[in-house]
């Protein structure tokens, strides 16, 4: 069985994932089988039954109470899912994740022993709730970090706002200086975010071409390292991935914001609070044991 593309969408309590995924399913459910994973802290999942009344064909895997990127829930989520490909064989996976969700630990569970055969990480989505995007308080650091992990921010609801929608990209850009930023309403993204977006679920190629043989792998560490040494790793490993992306805790005192694709390599550097090194690599030509021998060669030597 060839790997299959694994997508996430990510986003704070009421933001619009469950219109996004509502979006998706219209679109392709027909010529497409999908699998969907939904994930909610209460005990009913209510989303998943208003999915089930689009009339639509989907396989559901639902999981609740609590959050499955939590460490307490992440191995029962691997087995959970892992039972879920071997019994639908999807075409592509996504995820609604819990409004409440830290996604930086996802790497992990696409590169599980039980799932790496499987599937591999295609993309993350955030969809941003642009009314209250100011309101979420306490949960500023949890938005964060969803923004954080992001290939694609949706900001959703910008029919309800005035004239601060500027001040929303800049705080998305603060937090993700390389994600790519839409603008919807009703998380309408069939004419909104364009073939540049939807090309990023591969439905185009998923029926007539083998998913790559990907590896999906997450270095995570304390440890500082010099812009120096972070430049001579990434141009090491940068040309043999398809994408590498994350932040660098920098001994300089800053953190570094970094994306690579293929040759092209960008690191901006970020005078906001520190951050734990980070860094999420898909490719086909190393394993998770070669780059992190080699992370932690530099570390040493830094």
């Amino acid at each position: 069985m060839s790997k299959i593309p694994f997508h996430i969408i990510s986003g704070f309590l009421g933001s619009g994932k469950t219109t996004f995924l509502k979006r998706i399913i219209e679109k392709y459910a027909a010529e497409t089988k999908i699998g969907i994973i939904q994930n909610e802290f209460a005990p009913a999942n209510i989303d998943g039954e208003v999915l089930k009344q689009s009339g639509q064909g989907f396989n559901l895997l639902e999981i609740n109470n609590g959050s499955v990127f939590c460490v307490c829930l992440l191995g029962n989520f691997v087995k959970s899912l892992g039972n879920f490909v071997d019994e639908y064989i999807p075409d592509v996976l996504i995820i609604e994740a819990s409004g409440l969700s830290d996604t930086t630990s996802i790497s992990e569970v696409v590169a599980a022993s039980s799932l790496a055969d499987k599937i591999y990480l295609a993309s993350n989505w955030c969809i941003v709730d642009a009314q209250n995007f100011s309101k979420v308080g306490l949960m500023k650091q949890r938005v964060s970090h969803q923004i954080r992990m992001a290939d694609i921010v949706v900001i959703n609801k910008i029919d309800l706002l005035e004239n601060n929608l500027e001040i929303i990209r800049e705080k998305i850009k603060d937090s993700n200086p390389f994600a790519e930023i839409w603008e919807t309403t009703f998380c309408n993204f069939k004419f909104v975010l364009g073939n540049s977006a939807i090309n990023k679920f591969y439905f185009s190629t998923v029926k007539t071409l083998d998913s790559p043989d990907v590896n999906s792998m997450v270095i995570k560490s304390g440890q500082k390292l010099s812009r120096r040494s972070l430049e001579l790793f990434l141009n090491e490993w940068a040309p043999k991935a398809f994408r590498i992306k994350g932040f660098v805790n920098l001994k300089e005192g800053k953190t570094a914001a970094v994306q690579c694709i293929f040759d092209s390599l960008e690191i901006v550097e970020m005078e906001d609070a520190f951050r734990p090194t980070e860094l999420v690599a898909i490719s086909n030509q190393f394993t998770f044991h070669d780059l992190n021998q080699s992370f932690k060669t530099l570390v040493d030597n830094s």
